[in-house]
C-alpha cells in the first residue's frame, strides 16, 4: 500500500496520503478514532492497531469531548465495524510498551496469545506517549531518569517491529497533544550539574513525512457583547497547520467545535 488517505474529522477534507503522520497540539480526543474509522472504510478487511498508555485517560477524554458524530453512531455499523477490525493495547509504562511492540507477531507457534495478531495491521496509531514521562518530569525535574532517547526509542522500536512484521509497508500515526510540553536532556548529568533540556518534538518530527499542528484560533473571534460571550462559551475556534515534507509552506485548516448536545464540527475554510 503506497499510503493511506484518511481523515481526522467526521466530515471535511481528507488528509493527503501518508505512511507516517505526527499530530501534536490540542487535537480533539476523537481524532484517532476518526482516523481509524475512515481508514477502515477505505480499506475493507484491514486491521488497525492502537496503543495508548491508559484506557481510563482515553475514555475520560472522549466522554468529556462528547463527539456528536460518534455518540449518535455508537451502536451502528459505522462504529461497530471498527471494533471488529481493530485491536487496542494499553501498556502502562515505556518498558511495557517496548516489550509489547517487540513481542507482537502473526505467528501462533510458541507466542503469547495476547500478542498474536490475526493479521498484520495496515495502520498503527500511537496516542499520548508523552504521558509516560511528563508526570515524572514535573514532579522531579532533575531526578527523573528520562532523556530524549527515551521517547525516541518508543517510536523507533515501533517502526522497526512493524517493518519486520509485514513485507507490505504499515502506516504509522502518532497523536500527542502534549508533545510540545515535553522537554528532556540529551544526556543525564548529576543533579549538581543541571542537564540542558531539549524540545523532544524537534527530534520526533524528523521521523514523520506529514505533520499536523493543532492550535486554538481564538484570535479570529473578538467578543463585542454579552451575546458574543455566550456564543464563545458554547464553541471553540481551532486551526490546524498541515506540513508536508519538502513543502515549506503549510496548509491551514480552520473550523469551529460547537456544543449542541454533543460537540459538532463546523468548517471555516482551508488556506
Amino acid at each position: 500500500m503506497a499510503g493511506t488517505m484518511s481523515s481526522l474529522f467526521p466530515s471535511g477534507p481528507p488528509l493527503p496520503a501518508f505512511q507516517s503522520l505526527l499530530v501534536k497540539g490540542p487535537h480533539h480526543p476523537s481524532a484517532p478514532i476518526h482516523l481509524a474509522l475512515s481508514h477502515a472504510a477505505q480499506c475493507p478487511g484491514t486491521r488497525i492497531l492502537m496503543i495508548t498508555p491508559s484506557r481510563e485517560t482515553m475514555a475520560a477524554a472522549l466522554r468529556e469531548h462528547n463527539d456528536d458524530w460518534i455518540a449518535t453512531r455508537s451502536g451502528t455499523g459505522d462504529v461497530l465495524g471498527l471494533a471488529g477490525c481493530s485491536t487496542v493495547f494499553y501498556p502502562p509504562s515505556p518498558a511495557h510498551f517496548s516489550f509489547l511492540v517487540e513481542m507482537l507477531s502473526t505467528n501462533t507457534d510458541g507466542n503469547n496469545p495476547t500478542t498474536v495478531l490475526a493479521q498484520a495491521p495496515s495502520l498503527v496509531i500511537l496516542v499520548g506517549l508523552s504521558a509516560y514521562f511528563l508526570e515524572d518530569v514535573e514532579m522531579n525535574p532533575t531526578g527523573h531518569p528520562w532523556t530524549v532517547s527515551s521517547y525516541m526509542t518508543l517510536v523507533a522500536r515501533t517502526l522497526a517491529s512493524f517493518a519486520a512484521l509485514s513485507p507490505t509497508p504499515i502506516a504509522l500515526a502518532l497523536f500527542d497533544a502534549h508533545l510540545d510540553a515535553l522537554k528532556l536532556p540529551i544526556l543525564k548529568h548529576p543533579p549538581s550539574k543541571p542537564s540542558k533540556l531539549e524540545n523532544v518534538a524537534f527530534y520526533v518530527q524528523k521521523y514523520f513525512e506529514l505533520l499536523a499542528v493543532f492550535e486554538r484560533d481564538d484570535d479570529s473571534f473578538l467578543s463585542s457583547s454579552q451575546e458574543d460571550e455566550r456564543e464563545m462559551d458554547s464553541q471553540q475556534r481551532n486551526r490546524m497547520h498541515l506540513f508536508r515534507r519538502g513543502q515549506p509552506k503549510p496548509e491551514t485548516w480552520r473550523w469551529i467545535e460547537r456544543i449542541e448536545g454533543g460537540t459538532v464540527f463546523v468548517w471555516d475554510g482551508i488556506t
